[in-house]
């Protein structure tokens, strides 16, 4: 996994290398494809953007703007709670941070819950319903075998591509709450490898909290689902937290819920921009530089998407 993920580290880092003026993007033939995001000085979403309000430029050469096509993709997201052999203490703490994580979410966002012991099941499906939402969170029981949450973060993204791949519906995001303690699932290394790629294709941000359990220390030298999890998060620029106290867990499912929130408002309002490259230009991507025609707006371009 960690050869294979270190190609993938190297193809992230081109995406992540974006910011508030620039961005770098793989060009699709003879054109460039990339998000802006539009708002005025204060910060309210701008929804009459046209072609003729901004400028695009690749190495300081104009490209001509072929299309450019409002994305309201609204962020949906999965968690994953371990609720294995070590996590009988624990629930007090994940019913109150999931509840807190839940209760910061906008409005209308599809969100599930999973558990991961004795393997990945729904305690409630896909749902903007908030009161059930709130109410599936007390179903949470633990288990007593080992979690499998490598196994978890597969079926998620098998299910982000089954449900994307056709036509993008969404900016997937992935929580996992877990622990350091003996991990039960069998996938193979070809399994997380696809797992890297889907989640990088649609793309997902991955979010984990891991907390040390039974004297173990939240390293990537530690157990299988501590360097996954560390490097998928990593990979997707989601968060990634090692914690040693479980009454942690709480407050930062609170701060989990208030960044996805600022993720949704910040993706759920962009424009996909198809620029022509310039003649000559090079087969690979140069630097694409963005800029306001119209006074009083601030864009912010990304390669896939995500808040920066």
């Amino acid at each position: 996994m960690m050869r294979v993920g270190s190609r993938w580290i190297r193809a992230f880092a081109i995406l992540a290398s974006t910011t508030a003026a620039t961005v770098v993007v793989t060009a699709q033939s003879n054109q460039i494809t990339f998000f802006l995001a539009a708002t005025t000085v204060t910060g309210e979403p701008i929804a009459d953007l046209k072609a003729e309000d901004i400028t695009v430029g690749e190495d300081g050469k104009t490209t001509p703007i072929v299309k450019m096509v409002p994305v309201n993709w609204p962020v949906k997201i999965t968690v994953l709670v371990d609720n294995g052999n070590e996590s009988g203490q624990l629930l007090s703490q994940y019913r109150s941070g999931l509840k807190a994580f839940l209760a910061a979410l906008p409005a209308g966002v599809e969100t599930s819950l999973l558990t991961l012991a004795p393997q990945p099941r729904w305690v409630i499906r896909p749902t903007s319903d908030a009161e059930q939402l709130q109410k599936s969170v007390d179903r949470i029981t633990p288990d007593a075998s080992a979690p499998r949450f490598v196994e978890g973060l597969i079926e998620a993204a098998n299910r982000i591509e089954q449900e994307n791949r056709k036509q993008v519906a969404y900016f997937p995001v992935i929580v996992m709450v877990s622990t350091t303690g003996a991990e039960g699932s069998s996938a193979r290394d070809a399994d997380v490898n696809k797992m890297v790629k889907q989640i990088l294709t649609y793309p997902a941000r991955v979010h984990v909290i891991m907390l040390s359990v039974s004297g173990n220390v939240g390293t990537l030298a530690g157990a299988r689902q501590v360097q996954v999890g560390k490097s998928v998060a990593d990979l997707t620029g989601g968060r990634y937290e090692a914690i040693a106290a479980s009454t942690r867990i709480p407050s930062l499912l609170g701060e989990y819920g208030q960044m996805i929130a600022e993720a949704h408002a910040f993706q759920s309002h962009q424009y996909m921009v198809t620029v022509q490259r310039p003649a000559g230009a090079a087969v690979a991507a140069g630097q694409m530089m963005t800029g306001p025609v119209r006074p009083g707006i601030r864009l912010t371009p990304t390669a896939q998407g995500l808040k920066p």
